[in-house]
């Protein structure tokens, strides 16, 4: 094991001890399952002391009320509830406690907004009542950010270099195959040199972005359409993240930060590149939502997110308390 892979090890260790429910989401990213449309997502039945999934995989939520209308909360991660310590204490599940709709949990772990809407789509919810909320954002900046082609139409996603390489090689001959395994046992033993990831350039990222925004308007054109079409109404939440909001960290927060930073070390760039987004990445989805008629909301101006409680175990998931102190925000700014 070289330096790198024994500190990342140690630094997810100790986080361990600090949010120990951590290891089950660790676990539930190990067991993700290749499926048709989505391209990955959670295991099926899955029942974790932290975490359970249904016969499709998506969270099971509590605190559904008999007859109340239906409601969605739409999403990756974050909605999907990565952190929280039971699904009790999920944002669907508090919103089930403190509103009069039950809220279907369709958060999807690293999804893009086209994943989100398309897992929307396949959960095929027969009646929909109330409202339908998209807490998301940040995943599609960062991979419009990322190196790697970004399709207008197709948009980027997660994994994307894993299954193109999957695909370009799955008909390779006999020759191919031996050399793939012998560059993977070079690998393994540290007998090649390091490769060097190359930065995306200034215009590539330029071009990404903007092909970034025009899907992003699309996936939002679609959830427009179904809220018509239900008779309800759709809004997007531009979800809490750390380099977005000036928090007053606490001890906790401060470690856990320091602790992924050494499990990735070059996060720093990219949490430096993300936070001088900000302000135009915001401004260009709000544009987008005016114009197609979908209300919108920025969390990360909110002033209960920025005191000394421990709200985060990393910084885009939040803690139980977090959970709670999201839910009440979007009570508040949705009037729900």
């Amino acid at each position: 094991m070289s330096a790198n892979d024994k500190q990342s090890r140690a630094a997810v260790e100790q986080r361990n001890l600090i949010v120990p429910q951590m290891r089950d989401y660790d676990e539930l990213g190990m067991r993700q399952e290749w499926v048709p449309h989505l391209m990955y997502f959670h295991p099926r039945n899955v029942a974790l002391k932290s975490v359970s999934t249904d016969e499709y995989g998506i969270r099971k939520t509590f605190g559904a009320k008999t007859d109340s209308p239906t409601a969605l909360l739409v999403g990756g991660s974050s909605v999907f509830g990565i952190g929280a310590t039971s699904d009790l204490t999920t944002i669907p599940s508090l919103l089930n406690a403190s509103t009069k709709y039950n809220w279907h949990n369709l958060g999807g772990r690293a999804f893009n907004s086209t994943q989100e809407i398309i897992l929307v789509h396949l959960a095929n919810v027969q009646k929909i009542e109330g409202p339908i909320i998209v807490m998301s954002g940040v995943n599609n900046l960062i991979r419009s950010l990322m190196p790697g082609s970004f399709s207008p139409m197709y948009g980027a996603f997660f994994q994307q270099g894993l299954y193109e390489h999957q695909m370009k090689n799955s008909g390779m001959g006999s020759r191919e195959l031996s050399r793939m395994l012998f560059a993977q046992i070079c690998a393994k033993f540290g007998l090649t040199k390091k490769t060097v990831t190359t930065a995306q350039s200034n215009s590539s990222k330029t071009e990404s972005y903007a092909s970034m925004l025009k899907v992003f308007e699309r996936d939002c054109q679609y959830l427009q359409m179904l809220a018509k079409k239900n008779n309800t109404t759709a809004s997007f939440v531009l979800q809490p993240f750390i380099p977005w909001i000036n928090k007053s960290l606490t001890s906790q927060e401060t470690q856990l930060f320091s602790l992924l930073d050494q499990e990735a070390e070059s996060f720093s760039r990219v949490l430096l590149e993300l936070e001088q987004f900000k302000e135009r990445y915001s401004n260009d989805i709000r544009t987008i939502c005016e114009k197609i008629g979908m209300r919108f909301s920025d969390l990360n101006s909110a002033s209960e997110l920025r005191q000394a409680n421990w709200l985060f175990v990393d910084r885009a998931h939040f803690t139980d308390e977090g959970n709670d102190t999201v839910t009440k925000l979007l009570v508040r700014e949705l009037s729900l």
